[in-house]
C-alpha cells in the first residue's frame, strides 16, 4: 500500500510573542513546527506501514518548508517532496490542493521506484492548521483528485481496499463509517503523537537532499493558478444580540408606562414585614396563605 501525507510547517504557539507598542508578531522569536494534526496523520501513516509498503510526505511551502520535511525523513519516512508557487508569495487553501493534487496524479518524477507509475491508495491530512484553520485543503484535495473524503477523523483501521474510521460529530457524538480505497482522510490532533527521531535519522535527515517542484514542473498552467480564491478582508466582533422591550400597556398613566420602559417590563417585588405578637403574625400568614389560594379550608 502507497501511503501520502501533506503536512504544513507552521508557527509554534508557544513562539508567539506580540509586540506591546505595535501589536505586531515578533518575527524575530517565531519558530516553526509541523502542524500537530499533520503529524499526528505522520504518526498513523508509520504505524499502518507494513512490509513493502512506502510512506511519501509532501508539503506546499518555501524553502524554509523543507524542515518540515527532514523532520518526516528522521523518522523514517520513504520519500518526500517540496511543492511551491513562486509567482504566489502566499498560500491559499485553494492552491494548496491544487498543487497536492497535481503532485500526486504525476508521481513519476518522485524518483522512489515503488511509487512510479501508481498514485497513492490513501492520503492522510491534518483536519485544520493551527495557523489558518479553515480545514478546505482535505476536501478540496479529495475534489481534485475526484475521490471520497472523511474529515475530523479519530480512528482509522484498514483491511484491504476498505478503510473503517470513526469521525467526530457535534456535541461529542462520533460516526463509523466504511469508505474504499483510494481515498483522503482528514484526521484529528490526537489521533496519534508523532515518535522521536533517532540520532541517526536526524544526522542522515540533515544530510538528505530534499526534491522541490514548482507549479510549472507539475504541469499546472496559469490559468488553473489564477482560480479565483476569497480573501479576509476584516475580522468583526459579533453583533450584540438586540434587547427585547416590552410595549407598556397604554391603559396606564403615563408615569407608569415611563416605568415600565425603564424596568423593561419587569415589575418589582414588594414585600411587607410584620410586627407584634407572635400569634398575630402567624393568623396574618394564614390570611396571606387563604387569600391567594395557598391554603385551603379544611372541615373540622
Amino acid at each position: 500500500m502507497r501511503i501520502a501525507v501533506c503536512v504544513k510547517y507552521v508557527p509554534d504557539p508557544k513562539t508567539v510573542e506580540v509586540d506591546p507598542l505595535t501589536g505586531a508578531i515578533d518575527g524575530s522569536r517565531l519558530l516553526s513546527i509541523i502542524n500537530p494534526a499533520d503529524a499526528g496523520a505522520l504518526e498513523l501513516a508509520l504505524q499502518m506501514r507494513g512490509s513493502g509498503d512506502t510512506v511519501q510526505v509532501l508539503t506546499v511551502g518555501p524553502p524554509e518548508a523543507a524542515a518540515a520535511l527532514r523532520e518526516a525523513l528522521a523518522v523514517g519516512v520513504d520519500h518526500v517532496e517540496r511543492l511551491w508557487d513562486a509567482t504566489r508569495p502566499t498560500t491559499h487553501p485553494v492552491r494548496t490542493a491544487l498543487l497536492l493534487a497535481a503532485a500526486l496524479r504525476s508521481p513519476t518524477s518522485t524518483g522512489l521506484p515503488t511509487l512510479e507509475g501508481a498514485m497513492p491508495d490513501l492520503v492522510l491530512c491534518g483536519a485544520r492548521s493551527t495557523d489558518q484553520g479553515s480545514g478546505l485543503v482535505p476536501t478540496l484535495l479529495a475534489e481534485y483528485l475526484d475521490w471520497p473524503v472523511v474529515t475530523d477523523v479519530t480512528h482509522v483501521t484498514h483491511d484491504g481496499a476498505v478503510a473503517r474510521v470513526q469521525c467526530r460529530l457535534e456535541r461529542g457524538a462520533r460516526a463509523e463509517v466504511e469508505v474504499t480505497l483510494p481515498c483522503v482522510l482528514g484526521l484529528e490532533p490526537g489521533i496519534a503523537r508523532l515518535r522521536h527521531a533517532s540520532l541517526t535519522g536526524l544526522m542522515a535527515a540533515q544530510r538528505a537532499a530534499i526534491p522541490a517542484r514548482d507549479a510549472v514542473d507539475l504541469g499546472v498552467t496559469a490559468a488553473d493558478r489564477d482560480v479565483p480564491v476569497p480573501t479576509l478582508e476584516a475580522v468583526l466582533p459579533p453583533r450584540p444580540r438586540p434587547r427585547a422591550m416590552r410595549m407598556p400597556d397604554s391603559s396606564q398613566a403615563p408615569h407608569e408606562r415611563i416605568g415600565q420602559i425603564l424596568s423593561a417590563g419587569v415589575a418589582r417585588k414588594s414585600g411587607q414585614i410584620l410586627e407584634g405578637p407572635p400569634d398575630q403574625m402567624a393568623a396574618a400568614i394564614i390570611t396571606f396563605l387563604r387569600e391567594r389560594g395557598l391554603l385551603m379550608e379544611t372541615g373540622t
